[in-house]
């Protein structure tokens, strides 16, 4: 499996997200809103039968920030939807087995 084919299907579910820029890897330039697929990291699970890899990937959701309380708005309304996409096509169109969220830490960057 390739890791960069994940990440593309990801971005590709999540494109579909109204008035963001996806980004499917850390790009050198970014304008907020957007939604940026990170480098996974991977775990290995071995039993006797098979051997089963889990990447781990994060995607993190930057706003513009006019005011506190409208860049969380605009925060917690874009991480509701990247839930609902991965509700939606939890295989990410057959490629993998589950796509699911496993946290969310919603926070501001100082500028």
């Amino acid at each position: 499996m390739n890791g960069q084919a994940i990440a593309d299907a990801l971005a590709s579910a999540l494109a579909v997200i109204p008035n963001v820029r996806i980004y499917p890897y850390p790009a050198d330039t970014f304008l907020p809103p957007g939604i940026v697929v990170g480098r996974p990291a991977q775990d290995f699970t071995t039993d006797r039968t098979f051997c089963t890899k889990t990447w781990l990937y994060p995607v993190t959701v930057a706003v513009s920030r006019n005011t506190d309380r409208e860049a969380m708005a605009v925060l917690y309304s874009t991480m509701e939807a990247v839930e609902d996409v991965l509700a939606e096509d939890h295989d990410l169109g057959g490629l993998v087995q589950t796509a699911r969220i496993l946290e969310g830490q919603p926070g501001m960057v100082p500028s």
